[in-house]
């Protein structure tokens, strides 16, 4: 029997997320899509796929997903041939898409206090020559 997909979400350190789906046990091959919130395709990776002993596929897919679009996303792994469809849908919080960004703003804070503390010294050093 076919599975239902499994999706793994990865935080990039660029505000963005990278979404991958895996479906096994299918013949013939299927195929892999990704959808929005609003039934709207999103560009997605090759697929890979893998042909077990047992003759079955089980396949994989990427896509990258940044805040602009939303935060529902729906993997679906269908076999038109056969009529067959699999989806599983996920909702990705809107602060996976913040924190990093939050977090690079910490490190600038950090930088510039680091660079105003050397030129202090710098500047210490050079009057008491």
């Amino acid at each position: 029997a076919v599975s239902t997909p499994i999706i793994e979400v990865t935080l990039n350190n660029n505000g963005s997320a990278v979404l991958q789906c895996e479906s096994a046990g299918w013949y013939p091959e299927p195929e892999v899509l990704w959808l929005d919130g609003e039934g709207k395709l999103v560009s997605a990776g090759p697929t890979e796929t893998v042909r077990g002993p047992d003759g079955l596929y089980t396949v994989s897919s990427r896509v990258t997903v940044v805040k602009r679009h939303g935060n529902s996303f729906i993997c679906r792994v269908q076999q038109q041939n056969i009529n067959q469809a699999r989806e599983t849908h996920i909702h990705v919080p809107a602060d996976v898409f913040t924190v990093q960004s939050s977090l690079d703003w910490i490190w600038i804070i950090v930088l510039l206090f680091c660079i105003v503390a050397l030129l202090i010294i710098i500047i210490t050093l050079i009057e008491n020559s």
